[in-house]
Formats: C-alpha cells, sequence, structure tokens
C-alpha cells in the first residue's frame, strides 16, 4: 500500500492502491485531505470546501 505523508501532522497517510485524484481521505489527526497525483507521485493535500450556493 502506498504511503504520503499528512501535510498537517507529517505522518505517514496509508494510501489505497486504486486511489484515484480528487478522492478524500480521513486522517487519524482529524484532518481530510484530498488525493493529488502529479507526475506519478501521490500527494496530499488539506481539503477545501468552498461555498456552496446551491448549484
Amino acid at each position: 500500500m502506498p504511503r504520503a505523508r499528512c501535510p498537517i501532522c507529517g505522518r505517514d497517510v496509508q494510501v489505497p492502491e486504486d486511489v484515484l485524484p480528487g478522492e478524500v481521505l480521513d486522517h487519524e489527526c482529524g484532518v481530510s485531505l484530498e488525493v493529488v497525483i502529479s507526475d506519478g507521485k501521490i500527494l496530499l493535500k488539506p481539503l477545501e470546501i468552498g461555498e456552496d450556493w446551491g448549484e
């Protein structure tokens, strides 16, 4: 299982083999992380939720 680092706490995050870009993972430190795949590397960034205008 691939691993990536949590950008908030710095600990390892286990990432499923079949993860897709944009997928959201919940980490044990309490943050929701969005998967970004760049140049074949799996990166994680804190999930940003924009305003919902009911669209």
